[in-house]
Parts: C-alpha cells; structure tokens; sequence
C-alpha cells in the first residue's frame, strides 16, 4: 500500500511554525496522533505511519504527526520556550489547527509522553472529549536520573546537577560550527550511542535514522528540553487518564529510562495495560515496529467504536 502523506505546517502563538505530516482522510472515523520524542523527529514514527493505514483499512484512520519546536522540519525555540509547558501549547495548536474535534488516540514516545502529562495537568478537558485513548511509550512521569541515561546508580544526584550544563555547553560547540558539524559527531559517537539508546538486534537503517535527526537538533533545544525534562514529575496527572484506556509500552533493555519507570506509572495508573517487550531498548517503535503498530491499531478499533 502507497501512504500518500502531506507535509504542511502550523505556526503557535509566540512564532514558532512547527511541520505537521498527516496521512489520510479527515473524515476518517479516529485520528491517531504521534508525538515523538527528545532529538527525534517525525521519522521516527515512519513505521506506524505506514502500518496503521495497511491495518485498519486507509479510510478508518487519519495519522498525524509532527515535529517538536527545535526538532526535526520545525523552527527553533524562541529563548525560555524549551519547556514541556510549552510543548503541551503546541500540542493544543496541533489539535485546534490540523486535528479538528474528532476523536484521538494519543501516541507518546519518551518526551513526547512527557508532553501528554504536561497537557493532563494543563488541559485536563482535552481528556475524554477529544483524546480517548493513550499509548505511553518507552517514557517516565518523572525522577528521571533514577538510574535512567546509562549512568550507574551512584552518579545520579551529581548527573542531575552538571548534565544540563554539559548538554548545552557543547551544544553551543557544535553550533558555532559548520552546519554538518553535528553529523560527523553523532557518527563518531555512534557505537556508543546505539549500545545506550537501542536494545539487542537493532536495524542499523533505524540506528543511522536516530542519529540523523540527533545530528540537526540546535544546542539550545538539546540542552534546554534536557533540562526540562530532568524537571518533569507529573505523576499526580496520570489521573486524568484513568477513564482512558491506555497502554504502557517499554523494552526491558531501555537504558535511558530503565523499566522502573513504566512500573511506577502503571501503579500511578492502575487501570492502565503494562507491555514489557524482552531485549529492547529506548526506540521501541524502531525496535518493535509491528507490536507498537498493533497496539495502537488496538486503541483506535476501541476508540472509533
């Protein structure tokens, strides 16, 4: 099947024009909307774009995603946007400006879960009226230095303190540099990079993918929602979600947020379903395409009936 997918863009409130793909009809009876996560882009979804369609019949399901201010097609962040308060705004501008007032399935991956608790808290009406189901995918509602990032256990407090620093000090190293500057050293970094972010068996075309969008983030977008992120404890808004069905997704081999913390949302969440996928790592939607697909494919026959 040939997904036939149209790239447009919206522009928020303070400037930032943020790319948005969609494939499918508008008078499809759900929209799945896919949010991806820190230093990712759009692409890393391009699975579920695909299968979702081929699963469910092309005119059951419209997809829609988009890329993260500073990520990706999207536009830099303004100074003090680099905020998940933020990115819950612009999830909002998405849902006005594209989406419309039909039904939702929300699919969050790593900061892109963090943006639907930012939204839970923010914008607890958008719950049940529009989005009517969750996928909560390889992320946290918080305390993530929690043996999280692949630093042992002992050096979490010390982590937390000097990595945003770090982060954006050498964010603005590569940004004073040639724009391809960011390429060279996410190859060279690339071992060490795939053994942190994926699990066992990776496809190396969905390595090189992550590295690529990795690459092009600005210094300031990589250090700034870094920073934002170790702020993140939102579990108090998982609440809102408990009326939704929603699924947990995490890979036992997720070094940059262990499995502890799709545990401690599951018990912040008990009416939610907990998938814990054996030999995977923080890219599950790369490393377990078709079990993510189906997943969701599963949210969206419930939501649409």
């Amino acid at each position: 099947m040939t997904i036939q997918l149209e790239r447009s863009g919206v522009t928020t409130a303070d400037g930032v024009r943020l790319n948005v793909e969609v494939a499918g009809s508008a008078d499809a009876p759900v929209t799945v909307l896919l949010v991806h996560g820190w230093t990712c882009s759009t692409r890393s979804w391009h699975n579920q774009v695909e299968g979702l369609p081929e699963i469910l019949g092309p005119d059951a399901v419209r997809v829609v995603t988009y890329d993260h201010r500073g990520h990706g097609r999207s536009g830099a962040p303004p100074a003090g946007s680099t905020r998940l308060e933020q990115l819950a705004d612009d999830l909002v501008t998405v849902l006005d400006e594209v989406v419309g007032d039909g039904p939702v399935v929300y699919a969050g991956h790593s900061m892109g879960g963090m943006t639907l608790m930012a939204a839970a808290e923010r914008y607890p009406e958008l719950f049940g009226s529009r989005i009517r189901a969750a996928a909560l995918v390889s992320t946290t509602s918080g305390h993530l230095t929690e043996g999280a990032l692949g630093i042992p256990a002992r050096f979490d407090p010390t982590a937390a303190r000097i990595a945003p620093r770090v982060l954006n000090a050498v964010g603005r190293r590569v940004d004073r540099r040639v724009p391809r500057a960011g390429v060279r050293v996410a190859r060279l970094q690339g071992p060490a990079l795939r053994r942190v972010v994926f699990g066992k068996k990776a496809d190396p075309a969905e390595v090189d993918l992550f590295l690529e969008d990795l690459a092009i983030v600005p210094g300031a977008s990589y250090g700034g929602f870094f920073e934002a992120m170790l702020e993140h404890d939102r579990g108090d808004a998982l609440k809102v979600l408990d009326q939704l069905p929603v699924e947990i997704m995490h890979g036992t081999r997720d070094h940059l947020l262990p499995p502890r913390h799709a545990n401690r949302m599951a018990a912040q969440l008990p009416t939610a379903r907990l998938w814990m996928y054996p030999g995977a790592g923080h890219m599950l939607m790369q490393e377990r395409p078709r079990d993510v697909t189906h997943r969701l494919a599963s949210l969206a026959r419930k939501t649409a009936g």
